[in-house]
């Protein structure tokens, strides 16, 4: 299993950050590789999509929803795409003027990728990871 933690600060308030985070319309906009998007509900708990991702020249579809939604604190996401199940803890906390998320990702990749691909895998999907919220946070603050 891939595992790893990345903080980011976001210098505006922390419910603006959460709603914006939280939204999975707003995915393509800050999310490399994304091509489309299916979201079915609302935004909050029970809320799912779908995902068009291109990734290595192929686009896969990804199915994910929040497995945790509590307002301007927490959100939990697990996403499927094949045998690769994502699981993404992001926690929100108000930091002086702005906000700071803490992420815990991970990363299982079932089949045939296993351990070799773990052991391929984990800096390419943690530099993705970085550069996403990298987007981000320049995004929101701009």
């Amino acid at each position: 299993m891939i595992r790893f933690e990345l903080s980011l600060h976001v210098a505006r308030p922390l419910d603006e950050v959460f709603a914006y985070w939280s939204d999975p319309h707003n995915l393509p906009r800050w999310q490399s590789g994304i091509q489309g998007i299916e979201v079915d509900g609302e935004v909050g708990a029970g809320c799912r999509w779908t995902v068009q991702r291109k990734a290595l020249g192929k686009t896969a579809s990804m199915r994910g929803g929040y497995t945790a939604f509590e307002p301007n604190a927490r959100l939990c996401e697990r996403t499927k795409a094949g045998p690769v199940l994502t699981t993404i803890d992001s926690r929100f906390a108000a930091s002086g003027s702005g906000t700071t998320v803490t992420t815990s990702v991970e990363v299982e990749l079932g089949g045939a990728l296993g351990r070799l691909g773990e052991k391929v895998a984990k800096v390419p999907i943690r530099k993705q990871a970085e550069g996403d919220q990298a987007r981000l946070k320049k995004l929101l603050e701009a």
